[in-house]
């Protein structure tokens, strides 16, 4: 674990004499030396803040399914498609989710930014691991071949809700288009970059460690109709993306192993299906 004296969660800016930065809990005088002056607060939103960001990203994933139902039910009226289908369509549910993302991600750099008076990714600290990123990529892909190798010992459903993004080619590619880019870019932003803070400085490392992963598994319940086997496979995976971020102090070290880890899932069905041509081959 890091050391106390190193602690890549503690807020580093150091402001000049004579100014008064935002975050710092005090107003020091213009004379005082930076030596002593107040660390700001980490990180500087609050849990009204994270709950702000939940609550917008419902609000405008519910706005744009609204929307992809709409254009979707114009486009299939002729053919008397049941809404129910159109609502479980990949095209719909995806493509929803594409367009509210970085709306979400906009909602998130606009906060933290207001908050902080900083610049978003320094203050979430993204930290980019610059020749060490390939490293982190690798290890998510070998991540994902020890994981799945445990599940074959764990009673996992035959048949799972998320499987039916996979019935079709399209289907799948935009699935995994979408699993290997901007999912994991929000959730490794809004899970490590700013729940797992927020827990950190209330509660400590490991209950902030055991509520990051534990949440992240709950938004992927629906998806694994909340059987326990997979719940427990994602819940260690979202153990080990925290832990990254934990002792790397990079929220990009945490994204990469998230994207490592879901290229090597998608990577292995695109090969067992024949390049997403015999999904039912793979699925069974």
């Amino acid at each position: 674990m890091v050391e106390p004296e190193h602690n890549p969660l503690e807020w580093s800016e150091q402001p000049s004499p004579g100014s008064s930065p935002p975050g710092y809990t005090t107003s020091p005088s213009v004379d005082a030396p930076v030596a002593q002056l107040p660390r700001a607060v980490f990180p500087p939103w609050s849990a009204w803040d994270v709950a702000a960001v939940l609550a917008f990203t419902v609000a405008s994933i519910v706005l744009f399914t609204a929307l992809a139902l709409g254009a979707a039910h114009l486009l299939t009226g002729k053919r008397h498609v049941p809404l129910g289908d159109l609502a479980s369509s990949p095209i719909v549910v995806i493509g929803s989710q594409v367009a509210a993302y970085p709306l979400v991600i906009a909602f998130m750099m606009f906060l933290v930014r207001n908050k902080s008076r900083l610049d978003f990714w320094r203050t979430i600290q993204w930290n980019w691991p610059k020749a060490r990123a390939i490293v982190f990529l690798l290890a998510g892909v070998g991540f994902a071949f020890v994981v799945e190798l445990a599940s074959r010992y764990l009673p996992i459903p035959k048949s799972l809700p998320v499987d039916k993004f996979f019935t079709d080619r399209l289907g799948a590619y935009l699935m995994a288009i979408f699993g290997i880019t901007l999912a994991p870019l929000l959730e490794e932003l809004f899970f490590r970059g700013m729940l797992y803070p927020l827990v950190r400085r209330a509660a400590g490392v490991t209950a902030a460690v055991l509520v990051t992963a534990t949440t992240f598994a709950f938004i992927h319940g629906g998806q694994l109709d909340y059987a326990w086997a997979p719940l427990v496979s994602i819940f260690v995976v979202g153990l080990v993306f925290t832990l990254v971020r934990e002792r790397t102090g990079s929220v990009a070290a945490s994204f990469l192993m998230h994207c490592g880890y879901n290229l090597a899932l998608f990577g292995s069905l695109w090969v067992a299906s024949d390049g997403f041509l015999h999904l039912e081959k793979a699925m069974n």
